[in-house]
Parts: structure tokens; sequence; C-alpha cells
């Protein structure tokens, strides 16, 4: 079996291996240990390295981040900013013997070590290396943990469904709407269709939120893998992790963004410390995927909602939310977005409300609208001598077959009795597993 496995080819990784995680130097104080820096390096985001540390230290403040990377091929370790410390700035090493009480003991800690130091210690190592001069010892990232990006290899051009769809939002925007609903199946590519609408009114900053994670890796290959999209960076909640600043800092020089985060990571009644330069960005375009599912739910949508809705509209917009669960919240938090776009192939709930207006729905698309774009492809290209069936721009998608029931008399009787004294008749409630005695 192990012949067998060594023996499969791996081209196809050739395409998705480009990069590696990047390592990164850190450093924290504490009041427990005063006057010390404690200097470390981690290969995970510096921020989940510090949560692990304030299970020792819960009063610890996060000092200094950054890459510990030479070139593509070389990284420093802590060890050798540590020797940088002891040799040039004569910073000594906290001994087992100078605090009897701490919780932990870690030679990391060096006392009066300052962020100055820190950041000459990395010039000087940088500048060692350039001169080959041996004075650090360095290593390889042959055994760092791999990050896996897409080839940017596919270029092909949106179907006429997901055209139309595209200058609907440019002219919805253009019009002055700001809050817009694609609703389209499973298969339309909304994803895509998604980003071309960035495209095409040139946004630098896309945050998507999502109640579920298992999207992300759709979007990111979405947006690596296109050609189209070769100016947009995709990043998620692990980069916020390893550098808070990234999203600002990128885009002060000229980088866009595509950030996805999912809306359980935002949710808490405080703003976590890597959400805060994302708060305090304007956001050219927020989209918001299964917008069905969880962005409505009570502390999932608290960051999507506008501060102007009053307490009644707010109650309307919540009330027999589609999400697996509802939370509470104190704290409303704001995105601050020029443009929502919601994005929902089951949106039937929130089209009977009155969130969206007829102009805001920039695509109302079900099977049965795929299904007879691809006949009429078919119907008036398929005989042509060069004609091949799956040219059609539309081949591929899958055959529907729906299945429906039509309740009894008595049942429909007793749903009016649920009515009448104001009991939810949905089919969620309807069909609800009572709960075990």
């Amino acid at each position: 079996m192990n012949n067998k496995i060594s023996n499969i080819d791996s081209s196809i990784l050739d395409d998705l291996i480009t990069g590696r995680v990047e390592p990164y130097i850190y450093a924290f104080s504490t009041n427990t240990i005063p006057n010390y820096l404690k200097v470390g390096d981690t290969y995970r985001p510096v921020d989940t390295r510090i949560n692990e540390w304030k299970k020792l230290f819960p009063n610890l403040v996060k000092e200094f981040s950054a890459p510990a990377r030479i070139d593509n091929n070389t990284i420093f370790r802590d060890y050798t900013v540590h020797s940088f410390l002891i040799d040039e700035r004569g910073r000594e090493r906290l001994l087992p013997s100078t605090y009897s009480n701490i919780v932990y003991y870690s030679k990391e800690f060096f006392k009066n070590a300052t962020i100055k130091d820190l950041n000459d210690a990395i010039i000087d190592i940088q500048k060692s290396a350039s001169e080959n001069s041996g004075k650090y010892q360095l290593y390889t990232t042959k055994r760092l943990p791999i990050t896996f990006i897409y080839k940017r290899n596919l270029n092909y051009a949106p179907r006429p469904n997901q055209v139309a769809t595209i200058s609907n939002f440019k002219n919805a925007v253009n019009s002055g709407c700001t809050n817009l609903l694609m609703y389209a199946v499973m298969r339309f590519g909304k994803s895509f269709t998604a980003i071309c609408c960035a495209l095409e009114i040139q946004v630098s900053l896309i945050l998507i939120v999502s109640a579920k994670a298992d999207v992300k890796n759709e979007w990111k290959k979405t947006v690596e893998s296109h050609l189209n999209f070769k100016d947009y960076i995709f990043c998620d909640t692990d980069t916020l992790k390893t550098e808070n600043n990234y999203v600002s800092a990128n885009l002060k020089q000229g980088r866009k963004i595509v950030l996805f985060l999912t809306l359980q990571d935002l949710q808490g009644q405080e703003t976590k410390n890597h959400h805060k330069d994302v708060f305090s960005c304007n956001i050219d375009l927020l989209i918001v995927d299964e917008t069905h599912y969880g962005a409505r739910a009570e502390e999932y949508g608290r960051v999507l909602l506008d501060s102007n809705l009053t307490k009644k509209e707010i109650e309307n917009e919540l009330q027999e939310i589609d999400c697996s669960e509802q939370y509470s919240c104190e704290e409303l938090k704001q995105l601050k977005s020029k443009i929502r776009l919601h994005l929902s192939a089951t949106p039937y709930r929130i089209l009977m409300g009155s969130e969206f207006t007829k102009k805001d729905i920039i695509s109302f698309c079900q099977f049965t609208d795929i299904v007879d774009e691809q006949e009429k492809w078919d119907n008036e290209h398929i005989l042509g001598d060069n004609t091949k069936e799956w040219d059609n721009p539309y081949y591929g998608f899958p055959q529907m077959i729906r299945f429906a029931f039509h309740p009894s008399k008595l049942a429909r009787k007793k749903i009016e009795e649920l009515k009448k004294n104001g009991q939810s008749t949905s089919l969620s409630d309807i069909f609800r597993p009572k709960a075990l005695p």
C-alpha cells in the first residue's frame, strides 16, 4: 500500500503549494515578572501563541511581533535574537532564583530588554545574512509548515445570467442602493459573480462574512485561481492574528484585500484584538454569504445591523431566523461598510419581509431559470458542425427533481389553530423534534 501511495502523481500539488507559513518573533511583558521581556518565536498566528501564554500570565501585554525570515529559503529563530540581547546589549536572562513564586519559569525572559533592542536585533541579523558573515545561526525553511495558494490559471468568462447579475449590481449601486440581495440557487456561481461585481466597481477592500466556516475554501479558490482577480490578496482570521494591522497596512501600500471571517469569530461582548483593525476600516463591499443562515441570529447579526434601526425593526429582523443557534450580547458592534451584498440560495423568509425592494434584488435565479438557459443554448447552437455539448456554459448543471407534499385537511386545520394562538407555523418549527424527557 505504501508503494502505491508513493507512486501517485503529485503534479496537482505543484499547482497548489506556492508558499510556506511565515515564522514570527514575538515578545510580551507581564507584571508578574516586572522589567522583563519574554522573547519567543512561533509558526502559528502570534495572537494564538500569546493567548496560550495568557493561561499562565493573564495580565500579559503583547509588546512586539515581526517576521523571522531572511528570504524564501532562510529564517532565524528566537535563539538568534536571544544571542543579540545577551552579547550586544548585555541583557540578562531570568534566573530560577530571581522570583520564588512565579507560576512558570522560562529562560526566555530578558531583564530590561526593550522594543528597540528587538528591532535592532533583526536589523543586525539581516545585515549579517546579507554580508554572509556567519555571525548568527540561521535555519532553512524545509521543515516549515506548508500553506496552500491556488495557482492562478483560470480565465473563464461569466455566463449570461452572471453577466446580467453583474450589470444589475452596477446599476443598483450607481442609483444609490447600498443593501443588495443576490438570490441564486446552488451551482449558479455566487462567489465568482460576487467578486466580479466588486471588480466592476473597482473596490479595494472586500469583507466576506458567513456563519458557515466550510465555505471559506471556495472563496479562497475563487479569489486565488482566476486571472481576473490577480490584484486581490485573500486572507482570513489567522492572517489577522499574525499581523493585527494587516488590512490597513496593505491598503496603504495600494494592495487590494479579500478578507473572509466567520460570524462566530466576530461575535462576542468585546471586539477581539485581531478584529480592531477591521472595525476601524471603511469596508468597500461587505458580502454576507449564506445570509439566510446565521446572519440574522441575534448574536451573529449584531455585527451586521445598522445603528439607526429601531428596537422594533431589530425584533422584526431577527424573528423566526434560520439558524442552528442563537446568542445574546449587550454590545452592538458595527462593521462600517459602503455596500452590503447578501447571497442566498434560500432567502424565502427574507423575501417575505421588507428589507429588500425590487431594485435591491440584483438576481432572482431559480433552478428552472438555469435549466431554461441550458436548453435555450442547446436549441440555438447544438446542431452546429463545430459545436460540442460541453461548449454550453451551463453544461454539467444537475437535473432537478422536485418533491412536495399536500397537508391533510386535519393538518391544515391544526396549522390554522397554531396561527390563531400566535405560534409559529414554519416548517422548521412544525417538524422540530420534541426534547427528550
